[in-house]
């Protein structure tokens, strides 16, 4: 089941909780500066903080703000495991794990892919032109364009670890604006474009090499946005 952005949201408070980023007694910056800067609703932010408030992490004050309870509990977590938080080390971690498996998969299918795999993923690379400022389109589109890649390396183990990787990536960044900005969708479809070029002419390094310089482009912007987030759950921005 896909991470819902509330849940993503709560998540990356609960994270700040547990590095300490976040101070039991600390208050939170005031909910406006916080959904401008997660890029969620007003209403998505509400319903995190309630939940955060209802798991005893957070307490609300009449005309003063939200704060973190003096004693949050332990091992607090959407997940049973408690392990699913997603830092900005563990995002990026998924982000070289993708390099590394990404790249060769796209290596393998420049030599290896048959008529059909190169119309789905010739067809995914029209999708993705086409999404426009539809930014689930996109999404859906370029997952479909990563699977159909991976699928026409003709290993199905490589095929199996990209699509697991993929599915834990897209449920942290679907949510946020800044890693699907017309720049990156832009620069995602022209990067589609030269390695459906290198698939169809066999060129397995360039095609490598293509693979390597997007996601390189992605893990940036995954980069700056948890880097955004930090300070500002931090309270070192006091401005409301």
């Amino acid at each position: 089941m896909k991470t819902t952005t509330v849940e993503s949201v709560v998540e990356i408070i609960l994270n700040q909780l547990k590095t300490g980023t976040l101070q039991a007694g600390g208050r939170l910056p005031s909910q406006r500066m916080l959904a401008a800067t997660l890029g969620v609703s007003r209403s998505t932010l509400r319903e995190a903080l309630n939940t955060l408030s209802g798991m005893g992490c957070l307490t609300s004050v009449q005309g003063k703000g939200t704060f973190v309870r003096d004693h949050v509990p332990s091992g607090a977590s959407l997940s049973p495991s408690g392990g699913a938080f997603f830092t900005a080390g563990t995002i990026l971690e998924l982000m070289e794990a993708r390099e590394l498996l990404e790249s060769k998969s796209a290596e393998l299918a420049a030599t290896r892919a048959s008529k059909e795999d190169l119309q789905r993923i010739h067809e995914s690379v029209r999708r993705i032109g086409r999404s426009g400022d539809d930014v689930s389109r996109f999404f859906d589109a370029d997952l479909e364009f990563h699977l159909a890649l991976a699928n026409a390396s003709g290993n199905q183990t490589l095929f199996e670890m990209i699509k697991a990787l993929l599915e834990k990536v897209l449920s942290y960044h679907k949510h946020f604006r800044a890693t699907s900005s017309p720049g990156v969708r832009a620069s995602t479809y022209k990067t589609a474009c030269r390695l459906l070029t290198c698939l169809k002419r066999g060129r397995g390094p360039e095609a490598a090499e293509e693979m390597r310089r997007h996601l390189n482009l992605v893990s940036a912007q995954l980069r700056e946005i948890t880097l955004d987030i930090v300070p500002v759950l931090s309270g070192l921005d006091k401005k409301s």
